[in-house]
């Protein structure tokens, strides 16, 4: 099993363990959802280096070292959105195996899709910060808030415009 299969199956264990019980084939859960997990951690890691990975950062140790930084980051986003979930309450109903989690996913993907295409968007100069929503930038900015001073500006400066982000 990858890192991935073993960090969700202690997880699960121990915080949702009447979920974990459940599990028809563990095995097989905890590999395809480290499946999962890989892929979207790829995807938000490239999201991620495309905001962060400016061609001014030339020394080859810093582009490791950021590249690095940036996994983590993306690693702690998406582990936090589909492994690391609300620990189960002596009342709580384990989540049936495959449709909560097909259902995890879908939404996980349905946001960082939107979150990229955002980013995307302000990073090519298709559109500005003021063309874009509220509910857009502060989606994007739950992946990644250092966005703003990507694009120069700041959560204050865009509230004094009264934003609501």
């Amino acid at each position: 099993m990858t890192h991935y299969a073993l960090d969700a199956q202690a997880y699960w264990r121990r915080w949702l363990p009447r979920t974990h019980a459940a599990l028809s084939d563990p095995d097989a859960f905890y590999r395809q959802l480290a499946d999962d997990v890989q892929e979207r951690v790829s995807t938000a890691w490239d999201v991620l280096a495309e905001i962060h990975l400016t061609s001014d950062i030339t020394d080859p140790t810093k582009r490791a070292n950021l590249l690095r930084l940036l996994l983590r980051d993306a690693e702690h986003t998406v582990m936090q959105a589909l492994v690391h979930l609300p620990p189960e309450a002596d009342t709580a109903q384990p989540a049936t195996e495959p449709a909560a989690h097909h259902a995890r996913l879908r939404e996980f993907d349905s946001l960082l899709a939107q979150q990229q295409a955002t980013v995307r968007s302000l990073l090519h100069s298709d559109r500005s910060v003021s063309e874009t929503s509220d509910g857009e930038l502060a989606q994007a900015l739950q992946l990644m808030p250092e966005l703003l001073a990507t694009l120069g500006t700041s959560l204050d400066e865009l509230r004094s415009l009264g934003r609501e982000i």
